[in-house]
């Protein structure tokens, strides 16, 4: 029982230390005045083909020092709750981490701010893939690709998840 303990303890820590491993935005002012929220439809799709996966309703609320994104399930059930501040990614309430969720936000973030990436991240490299997709790159490793058609994006993680992006008006 005690090894159960330690190991889930280990675990939990880990995945703490890696939500705190991704780069910290540096200006969320050009992102959305405060105030505003804007919702997006998120999907995430499947392994193979291009539809047919997990949708769910992200809302990104900008408060006047903090951007707070809550995504819930078809149901309106909270997948993820996490405010982003000068301090970094925190969770908001009391749900359980969601470190899949908290990247898709990041990565949300130059989409939001469209041609103001390099204020939010500037230690963030950007380059052009051979598919039409704008690359970013942190410390020399991908973080993730994004591909826009029309008015959906298209995020790609290193992983291999891949998630359908689409705000809604």
């Amino acid at each position: 029982m005690k090894k159960t303990l330690s190991v889930c303890a280990a675990l939990l820590l880990a995945a703490c230390s890696s939500l705190s491993s991704w780069p910290q935005p540096a200006d969320l002012a050009v992102v959305q005045p405060a105030g505003s929220t804007r919702w997006f439809q998120v999907e995430k799709l499947p392994e193979t083909g291009e539809a047919g996966g997990e949708a769910s309703l992200l809302a990104v609320e900008s408060n006047t020092d903090s951007l707070r994104f809550v995504q819930t399930n078809a149901l309106g059930a909270p997948i993820a709750r996490q405010q982003l501040s000068a301090n970094g990614w925190a969770n908001d309430g009391f749900i359980a981490p969601n470190a899949e969720s908290r990247r898709l936000f990041a990565a949300l973030l130059p989409i939001m701010a469209t041609d103001k990436t390099a204020q939010i991240y500037p230690d963030f490299k950007q380059s052009q893939s051979a598919g039409h997709a704008t690359v970013f790159s942190w410390q020399g490793r991908e973080m993730w690709r994004v591909q826009q058609s029309e008015e959906r994006y298209l995020i790609y993680f290193p992983d291999g998840s891949r998630w359908l992006v689409k705000e809604i008006e």
